[in-house]
């Protein structure tokens, strides 16, 4: 064999483990999967603490979550006191409020993009769902694991023109950026304490601050994944069940 053959050869196969190497890197979008199915899972229950800082003032708040997929999820309102099994629905498309004193009430979709208390997270980043297939995604490599860039649909029913993710090599997200149909920046979300659940870890610490300086602090307890929820379990005659028993 000669000089030459084997330089083809030693080429060619050099050539081939580039190719099988890149196959094997994940596109984006398997990326946003494996972060989505780290942070979500099929369902998740668990335990949230806020503190909201505004303007040098702090107020708490405890709330109790529920999610099964991406359409269903219920979040109870357990502190402060006087809002005690308050909380929200959401269906599919529809999303509910209700109050032990008020009742129910139908709330227009895109509330789901609103502050739960005026301030902080909206009701889709509790309910974990900011991160959905609304959204194209682009990734590239960093030295650590990998920074995507979603655009939503043009029909996307969405409130945030941009989000911008960094994400560790093993799916766990480190910092995510939320920008406004202009692109500005809205708020910067920065995640912490990661634990280990099951096979997955996952961050139970979450500080946001938005472009104005003020803070919220997430803190999640005893966070459940893959439970085993029944679909009934997401209605508004739960809320009333735990006002009854109150």
């Amino acid at each position: 064999m000669t000089r030459t053959v084997l330089l083809v050869l030693l080429f060619t196969s050099l050539i081939s483990g580039v190719a099988l190497a890149q196959d094997a890197s994940p596109s984006a979008q398997e990326i946003l999967d494996r972060v989505n199915e780290t942070w979500q899972g099929d369902s998740f229950h668990g335990i949230i603490g806020l503190d909201i800082i505004l303007s040098g003032q702090t107020k708490s708040h405890k709330l109790e979550v529920w999610t099964l997929g991406e359409e269903l999820a219920l979040i109870r309102i357990l502190e402060p006191e006087i809002d005690l099994n308050s909380g929200y629905l959401q269906l599919g498309d529809e999303l509910w409020f209700y109050s032990p004193d008020v009742g129910s009430i139908k709330l227009p979709s895109i509330a789901l993009g609103d502050a739960v208390f005026g301030a902080g997270p909206s009701l889709e980043d509790l309910s974990r769902g900011t991160l959905s297939d609304d959204y194209d995604v682009a990734a590239e490599n960093t030295e650590t694991g990998f920074f995507l860039t979603l655009i939503p649909h043009p029909d996307a029913p969405v409130v945030y023109g941009k989000l911008e993710i960094w994400v560790t090599s093993d799916f766990v997200m480190e910092r995510l950026q939320y920008f406004d149909q202009r692109g500005e920046k809205l708020q910067t979300a920065v995640f912490s304490d990661v634990i280990v659940v099951g096979d997955r870890k996952f961050a139970t610490t979450i500080v946001i601050e938005d472009a104005f300086g003020d803070r919220t602090i997430q803190r999640i307890e005893a966070p459940q994944f893959d439970l085993v929820l029944d679909a009934m379990f997401f209605r508004l005659e739960t809320f009333e069940a735990w006002g009854e028993g109150s």
